[in-house]
């Protein structure tokens, strides 16, 4: 199906889209805040492609098509009918001249269905058996994956006429070569991820590794450098060189004095718990290798205990971990600078355990701490410490 994703914005703007009641949840991330917030809402609009006839049209692919891949210039499709002794490579002009000269084939279900010869760029004869995902390098050449005869086919996008093809083992899906499916690929490798593993490794269980192979694409004929396992059932992935991967802004590290999340620790010596009827608040600290508080009492069965931990770190790479022995739910994984919130709701009496999860410092084995859960109704305080056995006296605003 081709959209004319342009023309839908035009009818959106002008109206003429459908509200239709629906709920979902719309979620939003603050990196100030370090929090997220969810607002279910109930209404979508809706373009009708049987009403609006210029926004979608069919066009026919043979046979039972998989994989549909664009090529760096924008000018060639290629769809892949896994059923298929063939591989429909089908041209951008063409499909805006065949709508501009309504040469259609009909309609199906209120939309368009464009004659298949009129789209269509040419077809590559005989390629394989059972075509399913294809790559660019950039310099006219397309790779396609044949699931059936297990192997990558590279071929010519203008000329249409195979160039080389090599095994994979077994059962090729999904290719990688970065970039491949954008305006600008960097051909120097293909990755084949394959679907079954057969012989390749030992079975270790519960089931086999699954298996993946490395092509060097550099020459005209590829050449396998690699063949190694791999986890899952490989599905598509995305490669670039690590010049554009390093320090492009994925790296979280939050700067302290920016950290606006509402139950934010400034450092240790503001580390405090608060009672708030039966909800109690934990301003934690963690930093290498201690949590502050790491000695709390007073907490009572039936309280619901927030840890709001704040990573005081702000070094490349030393995210801590946050967890209570016994909690039903997850741990927190906390970046630097970053403050997240445990919620913890103890179900009996007893010291409780709380560790770090995540590999920190040499001393990441000492990094706990113990909670203290008294009956529902004790009068044990609420008191806090760090590296202390003992709690200390209860701070002035330490219960409200």
């Amino acid at each position: 199906m081709a959209v004319n994703w342009k023309k839908a914005e035009e009818y959106l703007k002008a109206g003429q889209g459908k509200k239709v009641n629906v709920k979902y949840a719309h979620n939003t991330w603050n990196d100030e805040t370090h929090s997220a917030t969810s607002e279910i809402r109930t209404e979508v609009t809706v373009l009708d492609a049987s009403v609006l006839k210029d926004i979608c049209y069919f066009i026919p692919c043979p046979k039972s098509p998989h994989g549909c891949d664009v090529d760096p210039s924008g000018e060639f499709i290629v769809g892949s009918g896994k059923l298929a002794a063939l591989i429909p490579v089908f041209s951008f002009d063409k499909i805006q001249q065949a709508i501009s000269a309504k040469s259609f084939d009909g309609e199906y279900e209120g939309i368009p269905v464009i004659k298949y010869e009129a789209a269509l760029h040419g077809e590559v004869k005989k390629p394989g058996l059972g075509p399913l995902h294809t790559e660019f390098d950039g310099k006219g050449n397309a790779y396609t994956s044949f699931f059936v005869s297990s192997e990558v086919v590279k071929w010519n996008i203008q000329e249409l006429k195979v160039i080389d093809r090599v095994p994979t083992y077994y059962s090729v899906g999904h290719l990688c070569v970065p970039g491949g499916n954008t305006r600008k690929p960097y051909p120097k490798y293909l990755i084949a991820y394959n679907k079954i593993t057969k012989d390749r490794y030992l079975p270790t269980g519960p089931e086999l590794a699954q298996s993946a192979q490395l092509y060097d694409i550099s020459g005209e004929k590829m050449k396998m450098i690699l063949d190694f396992p791999t986890i899952g059932e490989p599905h598509y992935a995305q490669a670039a060189p690590a010049d554009i991967i390093r320090n492009n802004g994925q790296l979280k590290i939050f700067e302290i004095g920016k950290n606006k999340h509402p139950y934010f620790t400034k450092g240790e010596i503001e580390s405090k718990v608060v009672r708030q009827g039966n909800q109690v608040h934990v301003y934690m600290t963690s930093i290498r290798s201690h949590f502050a508080p790491d000695n709390i009492e007073g907490i009572r069965l039936g309280d619901e205990v927030y840890f709001h931990v704040t990573n005081l770190e702000q070094d490349w790479d030393v995210p801590h971990g946050f967890a209570v022995k016994g909690a039903s739910n997850a741990e927190l994984l906390i970046m630097p600078g970053e403050t997240q919130t445990l919620k913890w709701v103890p179900d009996r009496t007893g010291i409780f355990p709380m560790y770090c999860t995540d590999f920190c410092s040499a001393l990441h084995q000492e990094m706990q701490g113990y909670i203290r859960v008294s009956p529902a109704g004790s009068s044990v305080p609420i008191s806090f410490s760090v590296g202390k056995n003992n709690p200390a006296e209860i701070k002035s605003d330490s219960i409200k």
